[in-house]
C-alpha cells in the first residue's frame, strides 16, 4: 500500500455545505484502504457491525472483490432511514449480491452466529456508540466467531483533541449540554483500553494506527454539520465566532485490530 511521505499533510478546509458529504465520505474511502490492508485472506465472510448508510461497507467491499460481508444494524432511533440509504448504495454499486444486510441487535445478531466462521470482524464509529461493559463483551464475541487468523479492526475518532478544532467538535458531539443524543459512556474508547480488551479477550498481533483527518469544516458547512449530527442550535450560538473563523475539524481516526491465534 502506498503511503503519502511523512511530513504532507493535505489539509480540506470545506465551507459549502454541499460539499460536506462528499468531504466526509473521503474519510471512510481512506479508513476502507487502511481496513483492507490489514485482510491477509483472498476470500471468506466479513462481518461488519453498525453498517450505518454503508459508508464504510461499499468502498471496502470495492477493494475486497472476492469476500462477501454480512452487515449489521438496527436501523431505528437516530438512525432510520439508514437502512433505504445502504440498500441504495448497495445497489448503485452493485453490491447486493455480495453483501447480506441483517437489522438486528448486535449481540442478538453475534450470539446467533456459528463459532470459526468469519474471517474478519470490523466496525467504524461503532465503538463509541456503547459502553465499557458491552464493550468487553462485543469484543468476546468477535473473538468467537472469528477463524483461526481471523481479523477484528475497529476504526473510530480519537477522544484526545490535538487542537481547538478538534476539541470543538468533541464537545458539540458528547457534552449532554449541547447535543440531543449524548453518548452512554464516551465520544470514543481510549485506544488503549480497546486494545487492552483485545488482549484480555486473546487477540493477538495488536496493533494501533492513527490516521489524520484533515478535515476543516468551517461557516455554514459547519451548522449544516452540527445540525447533522443532532447538535443543538445554541451550539452554533455560543460558538459562532469561532466556527465562522476558524471551524471545527475533524479528530484524527483511530484503528485498533487484533489477531486470532
Amino acid at each position: 500500500m502506498k503511503r503519502r511521505p511523512e511530513g504532507i499533510d493535505m489539509v480540506q478546509v470545506v465551507d459549502d455545505p454541499r460539499k460536506v458529504e462528499n468531504a466526509y465520505d473521503h474519510q471512510y474511502e481512506n479508513l476502507a484502504r487502511e481496513i483492507a490492508s490489514l485482510v491477509l485472506t483472498r476470500s471468506g465472510i466479513l462481518g461488519e457491525i453498525g453498517a450505518g448508510k454503508g459508508q464504510l461497507t461499499v468502498p471496502l467491499a470495492k477493494l475486497l472483490p472476492r469476500h462477501r460481508f454480512n452487515v449489521v444494524d438496527t436501523f431505528t432511533g437516530a438512525y432510520s432511514g439508514t437502512l433505504i440509504q445502504l440498500n441504495k448504495a448497495l445497489s448503485g454499486a452493485k453490491l447486493t449480491s455480495r453483501v447480506n444486510v441483517h437489522m438486528a441487535d448486535y449481540l442478538d445478531w453475534l450470539w446467533a452466529e456459528f463459532s470459526d466462521k468469519y474471517v474478519g470482524v470490523i466496525s467504524s464509529e461503532f465503538l463509541p456508540e456503547i459502553d465499557s461493559y458491552e464493550l468487553s463483551m462485543f469484543l468476546s464475541e468477535c473473538y468467537r466467531i472469528l477463524r483461526p487468523g481471523g481479523l477484528t479492526a475497529h476504526s473510530f475518532l480519537s477522544p484526545i483533541g490535538r487542537n481547538p478544532r478538534q476539541r470543538l467538535m468533541i464537545e458539540a458531539d458528547s457534552n449532554p449540554k449541547w447535543t440531543r443524543t449524548p453518548p452512554k459512556e464516551w465520544f470514543s474508547p481510549k485506544p488503549a483500553l480497546v486494545l487492552s480488551e483485545l488482549r484480555r479477550v486473546g487477540f493477538r498481533n495488536l496493533h494501533i494506527e492513527k490516521v489524520k483527518s484533515n478535515l476543516i469544516i468551517k461557516s455554514d458547512a459547519a451548522r449544516n454539520f452540527l445540525y447533522s449530527w443532532d447538535v443543538r442550535s445554541a451550539f452554533w450560538k455560543a460558538h459562532k465566532l469561532d466556527l465562522v473563523s476558524e471551524g471545527l475539524e475533524v479528530p484524527d481516526w483511530v484503528i485498533v485490530s487484533g489477531r486470532k491465534p
